[in-house]
């Protein structure tokens, strides 16, 4: 994917959370990683067309949004989701979650957006939940249909904000795995994340953004075992610290 951002501007009152940001970024997945407060969901949210910027725009493969309600209704469509609370519709079961859409939004074929809905199930191995609802079904798995739900529209960007926050190791392990399986079938996707580990294994660039701003983008490899800032370095020594 590429992400072009032109004095890209985002502030709500007094505070700023991007000041005339202007920069190119050319990657296949990028990890959006900070501390708390620090913009990175409001920046997520920007890119997914839910955010109008107070100036400036931003491209994505070479399509420049505009800030107008009918370019994002349209824009929005061609973006997956996925938040920390999974979204899913808690009186559907799975499969109807992952159908819905499919139907009502992009006009799909009952039939059709079944079983393609099956066999993304299949895929990841949750077929044998299809029938079940949310409430039935684990944290992890409850992220994962949320995952294939984004998925299934075959969105040109799939956008993730902290997916395994609210989850233990375990099941956050599923969700990263089905992620990293995901980016290797050339899904492209942008994650905000406090998973350094799979940031460094998944992801091929990372931004880094505090409450001063953006302060570091580069490749992973890179940015991680050698970052050029103090407010970096901090920040990934209190996150290996834990």
């Amino acid at each position: 994917m590429k992400l072009e951002f032109r004095d890209l501007t985002v502030r709500f009152g007094s505070q700023i959370v991007l000041d005339h940001f202007t920069d190119t970024i050319e990657a296949k997945a990028l990890a959006i990683i900070g501390p708390s407060g620090g913009g990175k969901s409001t920046l997520l949210r920007v890119l997914g067309g839910l955010l109008q910027a107070n100036d400036g725009t931003f491209a994505l493969n070479g399509q420049w949004i505009e800030s107008k309600e009918h370019t994002l209704s349209e824009y929005r469509k061609q973006i997956g989701f996925v938040f920390q609370s999974n979204g899913l519709f808690p009186h559907l079961s799975a499969l109807d979650n992952i159908t819905l859409p499919l139907i009502h939004t992009f006009m799909m074929d009952k039939a059709a957006a079944k079983e393609k809905a099956l066999y993304l199930l299949r895929k990841f191995g949750l077929e044998d939940s299809s029938h079940k609802f949310p409430a039935q079904l684990s944290g992890g798995q409850q992220q994962r249909i949320a995952i294939i739900r984004a998925i299934a529209i075959e969105p040109k960007l799939l956008l993730l904000d902290e997916p395994t926050s609210a989850l233990d190791p375990e099941l956050s392990h599923e969700v990263l795995t089905m992620l990293k399986e995901l980016v290797q079938s050339g899904v492209e996707l942008v994650i905000v994340t406090h998973h350094l580990g799979f940031a460094s294994n998944a992801c091929d660039t990372v931004m880094y953004m505090d409450e001063f701003g953006i302060g570091e983008i580069g490749k992973t490899d890179v940015v991680l075992r050698q970052p050029k800032t103090e407010r970096l370095q901090r920040f990934i020594s209190k996150i290996l610290s834990i």
